[in-house]
């Protein structure tokens, strides 16, 4: 296919520009002519190689990029376009090449009598089951526009959210790192240089320094063992996590982490309820958002959870019966899911869990620094002392041998 550009006028006289893909010159203009467009002017769009070959070098789409893409197509919609000519209006200002490519082929698909959701569907890895099953809504009620805003809104949330926990993990993450690093370096080449001159004498070293020495010997000599080590650790993992019970045991362990395991449930829990709210909100049965909503957790555990609850409804139970006997769930969040069914809310109810989780999600981070600096400064002191004693220890032993 080529892409043409076209200069047209509308019913009104008014003059329309744009671009076309096609095979020829004749189908652009039996396509414009079913838009209501009279052709003045169709001219191939000539495309250097080396522009093509860039379509290719990024075949990935950034969350802040799908975001804005969600933005201003229920902008557009919402001032009145149509779905084409919003595609088409995105497709001549989007920058990313790949994401530029979607929306032609998307908006092709559409022209071609292809629906909405199932021209957004052949990208899976770009856009998510949530976000395939409310375009169907969307489409469906003729409130597309309402759909995507409301997508936008919970995309936003969530990238925020998960934003906030990656950070509120990169610190400890990067001094554990930085520790590991110094005391590597210490062991490898500091210590060694360090303590040669008090071995040669002979002199029996005290007991912290022979340990350290042991140690800096066994991490210079043998460190392939410590790779080897770390080899086969991860393997096994992959190995266990590769399996559907290894995963979720290991997904359940993680939960179970002091403070960090707290961080995840929440966060996981918060974007499960939201997307949840957003799909019941949208005209879904219970089951149908349940289903939808579990693939935005990405803990093995968690979706299991949801499973056994989807089974409990489909036995008989509501939602919030199935949630009462699970004790992973919180009380508050069976307490809120039982005011909404009892109300026929369940979706504000369960925006307003969302929002509950959020804000102490918020809170527990804004005082993370506060409870993890003074465990890491002891544990960094423990090992800086140990180290330190064991250097500095044979320097008692000098004197007594100068004076032999």
């Amino acid at each position: 296919m080529s892409e043409f550009k076209y200069v047209a006028v509308d019913k009104t006289g008014k003059t329309v520009k744009g671009i076309i893909s096609a095979s020829n010159k004749n189908e652009v203009h039996t396509i414009l002519e079913k838009k209501g467009l009279y052709p003045l002017e169709i001219v191939e769009r000539k495309i250097p190689k080396i522009k093509l070959n860039l379509q290719f070098i990024s075949r990935r789409i950034k969350d802040d990029e799908l975001i804005l893409f969600t933005s201003e197509l229920a902008t557009l919609l919402q001032s009145g376009l149509t779905i084409v000519d919003a595609l088409q209006g995105l497709y001549e200002q989007e920058e990313n090449p790949y994401l530029r490519k979607i929306i032609l082929q998307i908006k092709e698909d559409i022209e071609s009598g292809t629906s909405i959701s199932n021209a957004f569907k052949k990208y899976p890895r770009v856009f998510s089951p949530i976000y395939i099953s409310l375009l169907s809504v969307g489409e469906a009620t003729g409130r597309l526009d309402k759909v995507l805003d409301g997508l936008y809104q919970y995309l936003d949330r969530d990238l925020e959210s998960r934003r906030k926990i990656s950070s509120a993990f990169a610190y400890p993450k990067f001094v554990v790192f930085v520790v590991t690093l110094v005391v590597v370096f210490m062991l490898s080449f500091v210590l060694p240089r360090f303590v040669s001159m008090f071995a040669s004498s002979g002199a029996k070293l005290p007991t912290p320094t022979r340990i350290l020495l042991n140690v800096s010997n066994f991490v210079r000599l043998k460190w392939y063992i410590l790779v080897a080590i770390v080899v086969v650790v991860y393997l096994i993992y992959r190995i266990i996590y590769s399996t559907p019970k290894g995963r979720i045991l290991i997904d359940q362990l993680k939960l179970k982490i002091p403070l960090f395991g707290r961080i995840s449930k929440l966060g996981s829990l918060s974007r499960f309820v939201r997307s949840l709210a957003l799909i019941s909100g949208s005209g879904y049965n219970i089951l149908e958002g349940l289903l939808i909503a579990s693939n935005t957790s990405d803990n093995a555990y968690i979706i299991n959870e949801i499973k056994n609850i989807v089974n409990d409804i489909q036995a008989g139970e509501s939602l919030s019966e199935s949630l009462s006997h699970r004790s992973f769930f919180p009380k508050v969040m069976v307490q809120m899911v039982s005011v909404g069914e009892r109300s026929g809310l369940l979706d504000t109810s369960l925006t307003r869990l969302a929002d509950l989780w959020d804000k102490s999600i918020d809170f527990t981070l804004k005082n993370l620094a506060s409870k993890i600096e003074p465990t890491l400064i002891l544990i960094l002191g423990v090992i800086v002392g140990f180290i330190a004693l064991a250097m500095y220890l044979p320097m008692f032993t000098l004197p007594s041998l100068i004076n032999k």
